[in-house]
């Protein structure tokens, strides 16, 4: 799967003038928040060539031809990194997305990605840098499918991704498995998917749907409104998103007034966020809040991942909440220990249990 490196360099002074012209058009930085392009669907069941090779469809809707699964990788966005991770091929890394060392799971599941060269960011990619690893595939995240234009007169095969939604994680799923070699993990870890939501389905069937708001990580000011993951979350957990009447598909900053009117039952504070449950809670202009008056506010863990996201673990997130929600019909130990089987059976590590928290 190596090629010589000779003739990409020597084309590389030109496809670099590609690059920065790209860069000068490229999309603003993408969020797991943001709407999913209404790509034709990836190539899960395009078929293979006559020599034996892949023709995949990736969420750009660009046709990817691949001689054979790719061997090594680069992965230029951290939820395709997670992902590959997931299919059980961290070994096939040869570089990947800059600042790897802020991810916690990198350092539990595969700590020598951290040393991996850096190549990018979700503003830029550094095609000079991959090109000097030879790679046999690149991941791309939607804010650089420009870049897919570049690494083509070099010679090197990219995909573009758009993991904004679940179907659209699961697409992504199914033709990385297929671009690695990892189909039958992937159908595992899509068929886990299926297997949890038709439990949460059941667990709820006939509940009450408690109202959930769902703050930012900037603020408990600004809220999930029916456009993003989030919603998608809380109505997958069985419950009712307090802010679902609002438009548009990013955080939607609201009023004291606005938060007392939907009169959340719950709130739901992200990992991330950049405050705590405790500072909402001690908020006197929030103190008629239901949620408020019952202590019902919840932080999802810190210290693993955004399972508020479309990441291969955001299913966790489902869970969680669903935990949260319904503990009588979902019990939080329950989940606790269903959150560790998901890690050591896909991420392939023990986690400590005392990070899962709520």
């Amino acid at each position: 799967m190596k090629k010589n490196l000779f003739p990409r360099l020597a084309a590389l002074a030109l496809a670099l003038t590609l690059a920065l012209t790209g860069c000068a058009s490229a999309p603003a930085s993408g969020s797991a928040s943001a709407p999913v392009s209404s790509a034709p669907s990836a190539g899960a069941s395009a078929p293979a060539s006559e020599a034996g090779g892949l023709t995949l469809t990736d969420q750009a809707g660009r046709t990817v031809e691949l001689a054979a699964p790719a061997e090594t990788v680069v992965s230029g966005y951290y939820i395709s990194t997670y992902a590959v991770l997931a299919l059980g091929k961290a070994d096939a890394i040869v570089g990947l997305e800059k600042k790897a060392n802020t991810r916690s799971l990198y350092q539990m599941a595969a700590p020598e990605l951290i040393e991996k060269p850096g190549v990018g960011t979700m503003k830029e990619l550094d095609t000079e840098a991959v090109a000097a690893l030879e790679p046999d595939l690149v991941i791309l995240p939607a804010a650089l499918v420009d870049y897919a234009d570049t690494l083509d007169g070099l010679g090197i095969p990219s995909l573009v991704v758009a993991p904004e939604s679940h179907e659209a994680l699961v697409e992504m799923i199914g033709f990385l498995g297929r671009a690695l070699g990892a189909e039958d993990a992937a159908a595992a870890l899509t068929g886990y998917y299926d297997e949890q939501l038709a439990r949460m389905a059941a667990l709820t069937e006939g509940a009450d749907k408690p109202t959930v708001y769902m703050a930012s990580n900037s603020s408990y000011m600004s809220c999930a409104p029916a456009g993003m993951y989030q919603n998608y979350l809380i109505e997958t957990a069985g419950g009712v998103n307090a802010a679902a009447s609002l438009e548009g598909d990013y955080w939607t900053e609201v009023s004291y007034e606005d938060i007392l009117a939907m009169a959340p039952d719950v709130i739901v504070v992200p990992s991330g966020a950049e405050y705590t449950a405790a500072d909402l809670l001690a908020d006197a202009q929030l103190a008629g809040v239901p949620a408020v008056e019952s202590g019902k506010v919840y932080q999802m863990p810190a210290g693993l991942e955004e399972w508020d996201s479309p990441i291969p673990s955001g299913i966790l997130g489902c869970l969680w909440l669903t935990s949260v929600l319904h503990p009588e019909e979902y019990p939080f130990e329950q989940f606790t220990a269903d959150a560790a089987n998901f890690y050591q059976t896909f991420y392939g590590f023990a986690v400590d249990e005392s990070l899962i928290t709520k």
